[in-house]
C-alpha cells in the first residue's frame, strides 16, 4: 500500500505541474481557465490525501463555505444534476479539512447519482440550535437504496468512519420517491 501511495503521489504531482504550465497560456479561454483552476484545487486535495498519515486528524479553524463552494463547482461540471449551495457566512469550525472534503465529496457523489440527469441537489451549512455545525446534502432522487447502483455503500462506510474520527455524526433521512437528506453534525466543540 505504501508503494502504491508513493506512485500515486508522483502521478498527481506530475498532473499538478502540467496544470501549472497551462495556467500561463494566454490563449486559454476564460471558461477553460476556470475549469483549470478547479482541477488544480482538486489535485491539491488529492495530494493532501496521499500525504495524509494515519493517526489523529489535523484540526484547523476555517469557514467551510470555501471548501463547499469548490466541491459544488467541481461536482456541477458533471452536468448530471443541478447543485445549489447555501452556506451561512458566519459558520466556522475546527476539524480536518481533508477529512471533511472526503466526507462531503462522497455524499455529493451519492446525491448527484441518485438525483440523476435533471435532478436537484442542495448543499447547506449552518449552525444548529445547540451550537453544532450541520452540513446537509439533500437530493430529489427516488430515496435511499432505490436509485442507480454505484459505490454508495462503500462511500457511506467511508463517511461513517471519517465522521467518527472527527467526532461528528452522520444522519440519513430518506423517504421513497422523496429523496434523501444526509447530514453531518459536528458538535458544538467543533464550532467556532
Amino acid at each position: 500500500m505504501h508503494s502504491l501511495l508513493h506512485d500515486l503521489g508522483h502521478g498527481l504531482a506530475t498532473l499538478s505541474y502540467l496544470a501549472d504550465g497551462l495556467r500561463g497560456d494566454p490563449a486559454l479561454p476564460g471558461d477553460a481557465a476556470h475549469r483549470l483552476q478547479l482541477m488544480e484545487l482538486e489535485l491539491d486535495r488529492l495530494l493532501e490525501l496521499v500525504a495524509l498519515r494515519a493517526g489523529q486528524p489535523s484540526e484547523e479553524l476555517f469557514a467551510p463555505r470555501e471548501l463547499l463552494t469548490q466541491l459544488v463547482a467541481v461536482k456541477s461540471l458533471s452536468g448530471k444534476a443541478e447543485i445549489s449551495l447555501h452556506a451561512d457566512e458566519d459558520v466556522w469550525m475546527r476539524t480536518d479539512q481533508t477529512l471533511l472534503w472526503r466526507m462531503v465529496s462522497n455524499l455529493l457523489d451519492n446525491a448527484v447519482r441518485a438525483a440523476g440527469r435533471g435532478g436537484r441537489v442542495a448543499v447547506a451549512v449552518r449552525r444548529g440550535e445547540l451550537g453544532e455545525v450541520r452540513i446537509e446534502i439533500t437530493d430529489d432522487g427516488p430515496g435511499f437504496g432505490d436509485g442507480p447502483q454505484g459505490a454508495s455503500s462503500l462511500g457511506l462506510g467511508i463517511v461513517l468512519a471519517l465522521a467518527q474520527r472527527c467526532g461528528a455524526d452522520l444522519q440519513i433521512d430518506s423517504e421513497p420517491c422523496r429523496g434523501t437528506c444526509a447530514v453531518l453534525v459536528f458538535p458544538s466543540g467543533c464550532a467556532a
